[in-house]
């Protein structure tokens, strides 16, 4: 049987042929933003007044290569602070006049109880060495409000460290280089702080903040940190107050923050230095921006030079620089005795955490939690009173009930079709390790972990609503003059919309700072509606391929316009109503595989 082609295939060709190649475009845009492809690395001889990742990469090339394993009990650690403290004192002779700089060699000794993992663990350590490089103006006072930005030279075992955390010590230097290349003097003083004990909990910085004298001057802590080779350097914490996460969206040239990583860390089995500044030691308020990409080469032999990608470190940098420039200049900084003469006064600290995101890197949405008060509770408003003036002004109270009823069944099939996402692939990868004695074999190879996983979760998302038509619907067809498949369509997309308003107010009420991610899956799905809605009173309620069959079996010559001159801008309207409502659903189901992929890699 020979198959045979008509005039009407060739259209639906073109729909998925138009369908493909923006789906395409959309993966290139996410692909080269997550790995930056979109920042040109400067080289070594590039201008003294900005930030080299080129220069940077040198000292990467020194701490993980030529000295190696930095671990404490080696010798390449006591070698790697030798290197930084001649390269910080090479950085000193350059400095003009009106600079006032400080580098300082401690040795570090104490004693502390932590709570890690929900255990209580007591810690002693001796000898431990820090580097502090302090940069201020010729006038400044030893009191004066600064800002300390910290990474740690010592390396994980049997690791070359050089995203971990070599980069973060290259970034560094090559700050303090450009500090005073750039002729910039900070009007507050900034610390640079290279410590020597981070993968031992955090030794060295407990260190820094219990004997050094600075500790006290310490207004505002940027740690940098890395678990991968590059990629997003993602602001994962911020606080105790707003005004870092603020200053950071004010300031940064490459935005890369989400206030939902500060949910999402607390669970994840680590810390960082930044704990012991603003939580266990400090209360002071900063930021903690880390590395995300590579991480299936984090604390392995694998963490080498030649896997740092390309443009990683270049933004880190621009971003750092100019985020110190801006905390330096923040009225906000405050020292130690500042900020406990301020908590004196009696005056409660209402400043919370703000709900914040960039968009691709390119700008930042920020808004303080009373504002997302009102703006994240719209959506649970629109879900209350949509039945209202659907039903009740027409049809009275009981259409009303029955149609909020619908709803609720919407609301119900939608959340066990995430719940069924989340149950499928996990049960799948734990009758996997009975056969398979491989855990996390799909770790360095995403496209593994879509083929494993994703058919298994969309299956589940698809039980749910296959089994739709099998729930009867509370509300009347005929007396309200529509359609069964109308009201089926209503009550499902409604449903899935109070899904995501319920969700969005649950956030607020846990005090989270998420919720813009489903406040914005919510928000989206109101004009695809409106889209849907428009194309049904034009064009029916027809699947795509009845409605090419449609407009094709109509006239020959509105193919033959389809075919040459493309689709006009009405039936582009109509396909793109048809699509888009569709597309709020996957988009929202990639957050439920975004949360998959998060429980698994844990």
């Amino acid at each position: 049987m020979a198959f045979r082609f008509d005039y009407r295939d060739v259209t639906a060709f073109k729909v998925l042929l138009v369908l493909s190649f923006m789906y395409g475009l959309m993966s290139a845009l996410v692909y080269s933003i997550v790995h930056l492809k979109f920042v040109k690395p400067l080289d070594s001889d590039a201008p003294l007044d900005r930030f080299s990742e080129a220069r940077a990469i040198q000292h990467v090339r020194v701490l993980a290569d030529e000295i190696g394993d930095r671990q404490e009990g080696r010798p390449g650690l006591r070698e790697a602070a030798v290197y930084i403290k001649t390269q910080l004192e090479g950085i000193k002779e350059r400095a003009g006049p009106k600079f006032r700089i400080e580098i300082e060699e401690n040795v570090v000794n104490g004693s502390f109880n932590m709570i890690f993992l929900g255990h209580s663990i007591s810690l002693g350590y001796r000898n431990h060495t820090n580097i502090v490089m302090r940069i201020s103006s010729t006038d400044s006072q030893d009191t004066d409000p600064s800002v300390l930005m910290n990474g740690h030279f010592d390396g994980p075992l049997s690791s070359p460290g050089a995203g971990d955390c070599g980069s973060c010590v290259a970034s560094m230097l090559e700050l303090a280089r450009l500090t005073i290349d750039s002729g910039w003097i900070p009007p507050r003083p900034i610390i640079f702080l290279f410590n020597g004990a981070e993968e031992l909990f955090m030794l060295g910085a407990h260190g820094f903040m219990k004997a050094h004298k600075w500790r006290d001057s310490v207004g505002a802590v940027i740690n940098v940190e890395a678990s991968g080779t590059g990629g997003l350097d993602l602001v994962c914490q911020s606080g105790p107050s707003s005004w870092p996460s603020s200053v950071y969206a004010q300031s940064a040239i490459y935005p890369m923050a989400h206030s939902a990583a500060q949910d999402v860390f607390p669970v994840i089995p680590g810390d960082t230095d930044y704990r012991i500044f603003s939580q266990d030691y400090g209360d002071i308020p900063g930021l903690d921006i880390i590395f995300l990409i590579g991480g299936y080469y984090y604390h392995t032999s694998h963490d080498t030079v030649d896997r740092l990608l390309p443009g990683s470190v270049q933004a880190r940098g621009d971003n750092l620089f100019n985020v110190l420039k801006a905390f330096s200049n923040s009225s906000k900084l405050q020292n130690a005795h500042d900020r406990a003469s301020f908590e004196a006064t009696g005056i409660k600290n209402t400043d919370e955490r703000a709900i914040f995101f960039d968009y691709l890197t390119w700008f930042m949405i920020y808004y303080s939690r009373s504002r997302a008060t009102v703006l994240h509770g719209i959506p649970i408003v629109i879900f209350i009173t949509v039945p209202f003036f659907l039903r009740l002004l027409n049809s009275g109270l009981h259409s009303w009930f029955a149609t909020y009823s619908d709803f609720v069944k919407g609301m119900m099939i939608h959340a066990t079709g995430k719940m069924l996402a989340i149950i499928f692939p996990i049960a799948f990868s734990v009758l996997r390790l009975l056969f398979s004695g491989y855990a996390m074999s799909w770790f360095a190879h995403p496209f593994l972990a879509f083929m494993m996983f994703i058919p298994c979760s969309l299956l589940g998302l698809l039980i749910p609503r296959s089994l739709w038509s099998h729930f009867p619907l509370s509300q009347d067809a005929m007396l309200l003059k529509t359609s069964k498949e109308a009201l089926s369509d209503e009550a499902r997309f409604w449903g899935a919309f109070g899904f995501y308003a319920m969700l969005t107010m649950a956030y607020l009420v846990a005090g989270l700072t998420g919720g813009f991610l489903t406040f914005i899956v919510a928000t989206s799905m109101l004009p695809a509606w409106i889209f849907f809605c428009i194309s049904i009173n034009f064009y029916g309620r027809r699947s795509l391929r009845v409605l090419r069959t449609r407009y094709c079996s109509g006239s020959s010559s509105w193919c033959c316009n389809w075919l040459v001159c493309g689709p006009s801008f009405t039936n582009l309207w109509s396909l793109a109503s048809q699509v888009i409502c569709p597309a709020v659903f996957v988009a929202s189901d990639c957050a439920c595989l975004g949360a998959l992929i998060t429980v698994l890699s844990i």
